[in-house]
Order: C-alpha cells, then structure tokens, then sequence
C-alpha cells in the first residue's frame, strides 16, 4: 500500500522520523545519565592485573594505571566515548555503501542508525564492552585490504579477548567472515594461501581465548578478590558479582538454561523486533541474492561467514543469558558482513529508491523503530 502524496510531502514524512530517532536517542542519553551505572559493568572495571592475569580485567587494569578509585562518571565518559567512536565509524560505512544523500536514504539511515537494536542498544547497553568489538568488525569493513591489515585486526581481536573474552564468540567471528568476503572478492576465489593465513590467525587467537578461559581465573579466595575491588570502588555492589571471575562454562551454561523458559515465552516478541525492520531486510536481500549467480565465490563466502556468525550468537546464547542484547548485537553483525559483500561485489548503492518511502508500511515500520528506545539487555523491555 502506498500513501499518494508529493515529493515535498513524503520528504516530510521522513525528515520527521528522523526527528523520531533523534528524540529517541536524546531519551535514552538522559536516561543513561540520570540513572546509575549497573554494577554488573562497574565491577569491570574495578579488576586489575595486581593479582595475575586474570580474564575480563584489561579495562580495570588500565583505569588502575589512572584512577585509584573508580568514580561512575569516569565510566560513563568512557562509555559514551566508544559509542561515539562507534557510530562515528558506521557513518563511514554507511556513506560508503550509500553515498546519496536523497529521501530513500535518509530512511535507511532511520532504519539502521535509529534501530532499537543497534546503537540505542549500545546506549542502553552503556558499559558493555560490545561496542568494542563492533569498531574492530568496522575496520574490518573499511581499512584498505592489505596485508599488514591482517595483522592489525589480529592484534585489535587479542585486544578484544583480553577485554572480555566472549568476544570469541560475538564479534570475532563477524570481523573474521568480513575478512574472508573481502579476501574472495579480491582474489576472485579461494586463495590456498589467503585461507591458510587466515586460518592460522583464527588457530593463534583460539589458543589465546582458551588460555584465558582455563588459566584467566582469580588465584585469590574470592573473598580476598571482593576485597580488593571494594577498595577501588565508591559505592556498593553485590557480593555475586565477582562469581563471573570464578564462574566455569558449566556454570554459566546452567545460568542460561534456568531462564531459557522465559525467553521462549518471549519469541513473539523477539520476532515482532525483526519484522518492523523487514523493509530494511528486504533491500539488503535483493542486493545479495543475484549474487548467488553473478559472484558465486563471493556468495560461498558470505554462506560461510552467516553460518559462522550464526554459530558463534548460539555458543554465546548456550553460555550466557542476554538474549535481547545478543539479538542487537546479531543484527549489527550481519549488517557490515551485507556491507562488505555488497560493496566488494557491485560497489556503492547509487539507487535506493526500493526501499519506497512513499509506501505506508515502510513508513510505519520506520516510525515504530523510531519511538522504540531500545531492546534491552536479558529479555525485551516492551
């Protein structure tokens, strides 16, 4: 269905929902202010290195260097500053992709920049170390294919992986598959080469992760842990909060079963949060499609790079419970890997005009991403 209006009108339309977006963000900024920082992310930053390398602890080891004590509003500054970092990066993407500057695009740009699902999700999210693995997979989407590319994308993972190491399981596999789609199109194939090299890193990185998840616990007694992170704290947290530090994989996977239940009953609503994004889906999908004929390497690739990503969000979803950040953090994910299949095969989309901004249902699904504030961070907020 399509709404009959002018040009003038529906640009309108649009620059409202745009209006929508922001208004969304300046909400969820002032609510991220206003309210304290959860404790589950302000222990993170408390952990240091004093004790021996622990997991999870680079961020805490670095503000030790700094801070003797680890006031909230220092944690929000550095927050606020990756997403921005973060963002920053995506408009490059997106420019890149999108290079128009006409009425369709500024209503992808609502669809993808004022997704509840994407950066209002790192705001509501703030102090996840998410958007630290989302600007590496950024980089991988937008530094010049070269050879010493490689080698600073596997230092930026190790980085990732000392920060949090499910990062293993998040965002590494989506850097790793933007590489591969980058590599085949390059070369035009499977290079022997190129795969070994690249299989070599991934192999280096997993001996990293696993050392960090079998050697990367406390030598301390947890109460004696818990007392040297209260004295760089300045306010309370809960005692079960430095279990993450202690917590093995069985653990953590009976964690994540005990709510599974609950977040079955959710699926509705998990799947409702996919479909108001559908026109955006839809316009990715007619992009990657024909290239299951025209670039059928390339096509392989990125097959193989979804199946890994996919596979990564599920190790992730058995171990931990966060389903509704996962779910956003899944979308940004598949998006640079569309981003960097589509622009290494057919380039820049210099017609956008099928997303139809003049459709009734685009705009409807486009203002209902808009008033959304966020998806949440365990189950849905709505």
């Amino acid at each position: 269905m399509h709404i009959h209006t002018s040009a003038t009108a529906e640009s309108r339309l649009v620059w409202g929902i745009a209006g929508l977006c922001l208004a969304g963000f300046a909400v969820i900024i002032l609510h991220r202010c206003l309210t304290p920082v959860p404790a589950s992310e302000y222990v993170h930053r408390l952990v240091t290195y004093d004790d021996g390398l622990i997991r999870r602890a680079l961020v805490g080891e670095i503000y030790s260097r700094l801070l003797s004590v680890v006031p909230q509003w220092v944690i929000r500054i550095e927050a606020f500053a990756f997403v921005a970092v973060a963002l920053g990066l995506f408009v490059m993407v997106f420019r890149r992709l999108l290079p128009g500057r006409g009425t369709d695009t500024l209503l992808i740009a609502c669809f993808l920049i004022g997704s509840p699902l994407l950066f209002k999700n790192f705001i509501g999210n703030l102090g996840k170390f998410d958007t630290w693995g989302a600007i590496v997979a950024m980089l991988a989407v937008l530094m010049p294919l070269r050879a010493r590319t490689f080698g600073i994308v596997w230092a930026l993972c190790v980085v990732l992986l000392f920060v949090h190491h499910l990062h293993a399981t998040i965002y590494i596999p989506t850097i790793y598959a933007i590489l591969l789609v980058r590599m085949v199109n390059a070369s035009g194939g499977f290079d022997a080469g190129d795969l070994g090299a690249l299989a070599a890193s991934i192999g280096l990185l997993a001996c990293v992760f696993v050392g960090l998840l079998v050697f990367g616990v406390p030598a301390l007694e947890a109460d004696a842990f818990l007392d040297g992170m209260r004295e760089r704290s300045l306010r309370s947290f809960p005692d079960h909060h430095a279990n993450m530090w202690y917590s093995t994989v069985g653990q953590e996977m009976a964690g994540s079963f005990a709510v599974l239940p609950e977040h079955i009953l959710r699926l509705p609503l998990y799947a409702a949060f996919v479909l108001i994004h559908l026109p955006i889906i839809v316009f990715f999908w007619r992009r990657l499609a024909p290239l299951a004929t025209t670039h059928r390497a390339a096509h392989q690739a990125f097959v193989i790079g979804a199946v890994v990503i996919l596979g990564g969000f599920l190790a992730t979803n058995i171990v931990t419970f966060d389903y509704a950040r996962h779910l956003g953090n899944m979308a940004l994910c598949f998006v640079l890997l569309a981003a960097a299949q589509i622009l290494s095969t057919t380039g820049p989309i210099e017609d956008a005009g099928d997303i139809q901004p003049e459709s009734r249902l685009t705009l409807t699904a486009a203002a209902t991403v808009a008033v959304i504030p966020w998806i949440g961070t365990v189950f849905p907020l709505i």
